[in-house]
């Protein structure tokens, strides 16, 4: 397989090599105003003269220069248009193969119908479908501001949080997540503190994307979510400042900003942003045990967190020439999470009174810290769409936990306290990850266009747990409870796509493969495991346009969700003396086969059918022992999810000033669950449907009103009942609209909550979870420095297969 992969980095390089060697011919002009000064972004073509047929076309530099090459010899003139100037055709002239012709200075005039003192404004909807992917624009959302990105996503079109904060689209598991197309490197739980501790305001976009092609690394059963930060885009020296305070139970805050300064030679960015956000969550679990004498636990708890956020971004792109760029980033979050969940478990014999409660009390302090760079070059050798990168990445991940528990047992017949006893957890988990890769996309007509590229990530995981127990008012180590466990996992991969474009149809054909190497060694345990396997991940869409107003897509992808870095490591972490979590080294990853069928009429009424397959799930499980009394959860390759679902986007404006977005799904999921000793079925037929109105009204105010609702669904062994919530916002645009105002409320009626229930063999448990959900949030936004707006460049790094697998 590496032998593959370095013949395909041969292959990339050496189909790059003939764009250096042709002759063509280039043309130069530089563009100017009416004082004679450089007049930037102007639009340039090159037509020929027989017809006024459009060869090539590009905008001028900040200098107003502009360069085309790669023309073949003939007769051709330069028209150049610029908003507010009247078009400027020049003579017509002959271009030999090889022949570099500068053109004389070409002066722009104002136009005799300039629009005077006119300013154009445009609002994305806050929900869009582009490009096979669902866009969620929170920069249009009066509703965003002050929450935090988890609090987006639980009311994302098809986008699903259960009881642990696990995330499923069109209710599949297995999410990748992504920041700027950088995977997170998290663990479930330390994903979720993330995304809660994450402020809204630093967010452009979220895609949701369900048919990733196969330049995507074949991570993600269920697809891909991309959060996607604020980038600058505006020449010069300008930034952003923000604010924002909430509350609900419990009051939280943020503050943060942006700078960016771009010129001809270089762009510089950075944000910082701190936040401390407080909240609460409540748990009610009623568990039954079997046996000769079933027992019932009742367990109440209150819990209380602090999330504390620190994060910063900074990188300078050099413009090496106008057709080279090599870049440098950086990434940075330093977290602490405090927590304290103080709990009740009334125990009795099924059917009889109280006997008995159990006390506990559990206090964590997780600090953990993430340290990322990237190297990255890109090529644009010719105005045909030809691109060449290259990106090297380095990540370093830091976790520190502290989690104390301490418990007592009251007889209620006596109220004797009995069996105290409390324990300290210490877990450390070290990450550091090594990517490289290289893309390189080559037209080779108007209407064929082929990529490929390859990469190599090395992943090296250290986990270390450390036990202490009180014993006479000291905590004391426990050395037979002291569990190291090393995690290695090399990835190689090399993909290539194929895209023709026909008269009505674009068709996309694309190939990955992938070879891991995985190594998981229990030092204590004295337990290795090694895996060696390649994989092959095929990817195709055809998109068909009937006419300007229909359009027929048909999409399909392989994928495959490996196993968490938390998910493999066998350490035990307690919740009480009666419930544990246990990792497990065995697991291995699982498979999916995506299928959809849409059909979308004038461009934004779009219905699709969907089918997915995955065979191999992984899965919690609950494991229960009659005896002691005692349930472990863990993670197992449970069997097979089998998923159909039809969605509907319908975006709708009953006035200039009132636009309707709704979407909805009706699927059907059904779970085939492996047991030891017997298998069962978990399948449900459900629905979710989200709307967001948005009045824009005179004096710069904009209201925003919305809902979500999620009707009962299956998470695995899991039934949920169903949920739901509103929300509203205000908006108003202040200080020569340089500054914007926004107040929202989430959760109106206070609906969002989860309670489910798992039922199977000897296991019986029910949940109802809330969360502080209904908060009121007032923010503040300030723009400054230049307003003029440039493309920026959009950056997607090397370290892309490895998402909310860390810790």
């Amino acid at each position: 397989m590496r032998t593959t992969i370095i013949l395909l980095a041969l292959l990339c390089f050496g189909m790059c090599m003939p764009l250096f060697a042709q002759q063509r011919g280039k043309v130069s002009v530089k563009v100017l105003d009416e004082a004679g000064k450089p007049l930037p972004y102007a639009g340039v073509a090159v037509k020929k003269s027989a017809d006024s047929a459009l060869l090539k076309g590009q905008m001028s530099d900040a200098d107003g220069k502009t360069q085309i090459d790669q023309l073949p010899a003939g007769r051709y003139f330069v028209q150049v248009t610029q908003m507010g100037y009247a078009p400027h055709n020049t003579t017509a002239f002959d271009l030999g193969a090889s022949q570099q012709l500068e053109l004389p200075n070409i002066t722009m005039r104002l136009s005799s119908k300039n629009l005077k003192e006119v300013n154009v404004t445009g609002q994305k909807p806050f929900v869009e479908r582009t490009e096979g992917k669902t866009v969620l624009n929170v920069e249009s959302s009066v509703a965003a501001a002050g929450n935090s990105v988890m609090d987006l996503l639980r009311r994302a079109p098809g986008v699903s949080v259960d009881n642990s904060d696990n995330l499923s689209v069109r209710g599949k598991s297995g999410v990748t997540v992504m920041l700027d197309g950088k995977l997170t490197y998290l663990s479930n739980e330390a994903l979720a503190e993330l995304l809660k501790s994450m402020p809204a305001e630093t967010v452009s976009q979220i895609e949701i994307i369900t048919s990733p092609s196969a330049r995507y690394d074949a991570a993600g059963s269920s697809g891909i979510i991309n959060i996607k930060t604020k980038k600058g885009q505006l020449t010069g020296l300008n930034g952003t400042a923000n604010a924002n305070v909430g509350a609900g139970r419990y009051w939280f805050y943020g503050i943060g900003g942006s700078v960016n300064w771009r010129t001809k030679r270089f762009n510089a960015f950075g944000t910082v942003n701190y936040g401390d956000r407080q909240s609460y969550n409540t748990r009610e679990l009623h568990r039954i045990t079997g046996g000769a004498q079933p027992t019932q636990f009742r367990q109440d708890v209150y819990q209380t967190n602090d999330f504390l956020n620190r994060s910063y971004k900074a990188g300078v792109d050099f413009f090496i020439t106008p057709k080279q760029t090599i870049g440098v980033l950086t990434n940075a979050s330093y977290n602490a999470f405090w927590r304290n969940a103080p709990s009740a478990t009334k125990i009795s014999n099924k059917g009889a009174a109280i006997d008995s409660i159990l006390h506990t009390s559990v206090r964590a302090n997780n600090r953990f810290s993430n340290t990322t760079y990237n190297l990255n070059y890109k090529l644009k050798p010719d105005t045909l769409g030809t691109e060449f990168t290259i990106d090297a990445d380095y990540a370093h991940f830091h976790n520190n936990m502290r989690n104390n528990l301490a418990d007592s047992m009251v007889q209620v017949s006596s109220s004797d306290v009995t069996q105290r006893s409390a324990i300290s957890m210490r877990p450390y988990t070290y990450i550091d990850i090594y990517s490289i890769k290289s893309d390189l996309v080559l037209p080779l007509s108007k209407t064929i266009k082929v990529e490929a590229g390859v990469k190599a990530s090395f992943v090296k995981v250290d986990n270390y747990m450390r036990y202490d127990s009180l014993l006479n008012g000291e905590y004391v180590p426990v050395a037979s409870q002291y569990d190291q466990f090393k995690y290695n996992e090399n990835v190689y991969a090399a993909y290539f796509v194929y895209k023709q474009q026909f008269k009505k149809t674009d068709f996309t054909l694309g190939l990955r493969a992938e070879h891991t190497e995985a190594d998981a060694n229990s030092i204590s345990l004295k337990n290795r495991i090694k895996r060696n396997y390649l994989n092959w991940f095929p990817n195709f869409t055809a998109d068909h346009k009937f006419s300007e107003n229909h359009k027929l897509s048909l999409a399909y992808s392989k994928r495959i969700n490996r196993p968490g870095y938390g998910m493999l490591n066998p350490f035990y972490f307690f919740l009480d003396k009666f419930t544990f979590f246990r990792g497990n080294s065995y697991l291995t990853p699982e498979y999916t086969h995506n299928t959809e069928l849409s059909y979308i009429f004038k461009t934004k009424y779009i219905v699709s059918l969907a089918s997915s397959v995955t065979t191999d799930l992984i899965d919690e499980y609950l494991i229960q022992n009659d005896k002691t009394k005692i349930t472990v959860s863990t993670n197992r390759n449970l069997g097979t999810q089998v998923n159909y679902a039809l969605n509907l986007t319908a975006p709708f404006d009953p006035a200039k000033w009132w636009n309707i977005n709704s979407n909805g799904a009706v699927y059907h999921t059904r779970y085939q669950i492996r047991d030891t000793t017997s298998t069962f079925y978990t399948r449900q037929l459900s629905w979710n449907l989200n709307i967001t109105n948005t009045f824009t009204l005179p004096a710069d105010i904009k209201i925003e009103l919305g809902a979500w609702y999620e009707a009962p669904t299956v998470y695995g062994i899991f039934k949920s009942q169903a949920m739901g919530g509103v929300w509203g916002g205000i908006q108003k645009e202040i200080m020569k609209k340089k500054a914007t105002l926004k107040l929202n409320v989430q959760d109106i009626f206070a609906t969002n909550r989860f309670r489910g229930t798992a039922d199977y063999g000897n296991v019986y448990l029910r949940v109802n979870n809330r969360w502080q959900n209904r908060t009121a949030n007032l923010s503040f936004t300030y723009r400054f420095g230049n307003t003029k707006i440039e493309g920026a460049r959009e950056r997607k790094t090397g370290s892309e297969e490895e998402a909310n697998r860390a810790g």
